[in-house]
């Protein structure tokens, strides 16, 4: 039986394949899909990354690397509907999976329907054909021991790749373009688990970002395998005990299991970027638009909240924020707002412009069981809490824009006349 019981499933380009999937005539172009408020990259076609542009780059910069790229906003409700037909796909073959975003997925594959295949890179193959003939999408699979080196597998050869990392060989396998069938990996890939970490930069590895380079750079550890072996003493000293677990993880040892039932979130945010704007009111509505879901996500989970934070960005990318840690934790709007209200006119006077507006719900847990301190009147409480059931109900029935406060609704007939906001981009 192999040693590898691990997958890691990667939607090639994701929200750029989902354009492209519903409009062929983008299909070998450079495409860069964006955010909702069109000034970041959430997505490019390899065409564009060809060119050096990178998920997360600002428009702008994008534009400098690729003028001839296409625009596109991403169509999320699209993409939402693929994601979950591929984890409907995915779960019929492999019941313990865990979900880490809208695009990848982590399989155990000693839960798959007939146990661990013999040849795991005709089963991975025998994966991507399903998906691309039923959703016209690739993906990318690495198999490995562990979840950090099936992630780093299924990144090694994309888009369309197969790498199946073992303790003694990896195996390599790209889709036939022109064929959907299975076929088997070519034996000849093979190679050691050593090859492929000296075959691997520092960077490469999950949780090693740019501030972190400069530790590996400066002890010469270029690779991932220098990594793995560094000094454990001094790898924990410079990253703390993840930096000694990912070097355990990159040896084959497993630290971060598949979590197959997904825990509570400790938090609960939500941004919007526009153009920029002095307009205090039209920024205060989009706060009081993400009050309204993230507190709505925060009780479909049963849990309160103790920290409230937002933050204001300019066209600078310099941001203003503030924090309030509340006296104690509550799970309505109408608590809420008063202290969203205070912050944001604080964070506006030193800011008084902004191209976006964020805000986070932190520290959260369980609902219930609050203790009323001596000078609250319980039933205000009460009566904010009936407020918050009555549009519970509203907003299962009828939909979240079936009521909404009086400044949104200003906000939505705005977005709506504009249509899409490439064009408010300002340089």
């Amino acid at each position: 039986m192999p040693a590898c019981c691990i997958a890691h499933i990667d939607v090639d380009a994701f929200f750029a394949s989902v354009l492209v999937r519903a409009d062929p005539s983008l299909q070998g172009k450079p495409l860069l899909a964006l955010g909702m408020g069109g000034g970041c990259v959430i997505a490019a076609s390899y065409e564009a990354k060809a060119k050096g542009i990178k998920t997360g780059m600002r428009l702008l910069d994008a534009r400098k690397l690729c003028p001839g790229a296409i625009e596109r906003i991403s169509d999320f409700a699209e993409a939402c509907r693929a994601s979950v037909h591929i984890e409907e796909i995915l779960a019929r073959e492999c019941p313990a999976m865990e979900k880490m975003s809208v695009d990848e997925w982590f399989l155990d594959l000693r839960t798959l329907v007939g146990g661990i295949p013999e040849d795991l890179g005709a089963w991975a193959l025998d994966t991507q054909c399903m998906i691309r003939r039923h959703l016209d999408l690739t993906v990318s699979v690495g198999i490995g021991p562990t979840k950090t080196l099936a992630k780093m597998a299924s990144e090694y050869r994309k888009p369309a790749g197969i790498t199946v990392v073992a303790e003694e060989k990896l195996q390599v396998a790209k889709l036939p373009k022109a064929s959907l069938q299975p076929a088997t990996c070519n034996s000849s890939s093979f190679v050691s688990l050593a090859s492929f970490l000296r075959s691997r930069p520092a960077a490469a590895i999950p949780g090693i970002g740019r501030k972190r380079m400069v530790h590996t750079e400066k002890h010469g550890w270029s690779t991932a395998w220098d990594f793995a072996n560094a000094p454990r003493d001094t790898v924990v000293h410079l990253f703390g005990r993840p930096g000694g677990e990912l070097q355990k993880e990159l040896l084959g040892v497993v630290i971060y299991p598949i979590e197959v039932y997904a825990r509570p979130p400790q938090s609960i945010s939500r941004c919007r970027s526009f153009r920029r704007t002095r307009d205090a009111m039209t920024v205060y509505a989009q706060l009081q638009e993400h009050m309204t879901v993230t507190v709505m996500r925060m009780r479909k989970e049963h849990l309160s909240t103790r920290n409230l934070s937002i933050w204001l960005r300019n066209h600078e990318y310099s941001c203003t924020g503030t924090e309030c840690r509340l006296p104690r934790s509550v799970d309505t709007e109408e608590e809420l707002l008063p202290y969203a209200r205070r912050m944001f006119q604080q964070a506006w006077k030193r800011g008084g412009m902004a191209t976006q507006v964020g805000l986070v719900l932190g520290n959260l847990t369980p609902a219930g069981g609050n203790q009323y301190s001596l000078f609250e009147q319980p039933e205000k409480s009460e009566q904010r809490k009936n407020i918050q059931e009555a549009l519970d109900d509203i907003h299962k029935r009828f939909g979240r824009d079936a009521i909404v406060r009086g400044p949104v609704v200003g906000l939505g007939r705005e977005r709506k006349s504009r249509g899409t906001m490439v064009g408010d981009i300002e340089e």
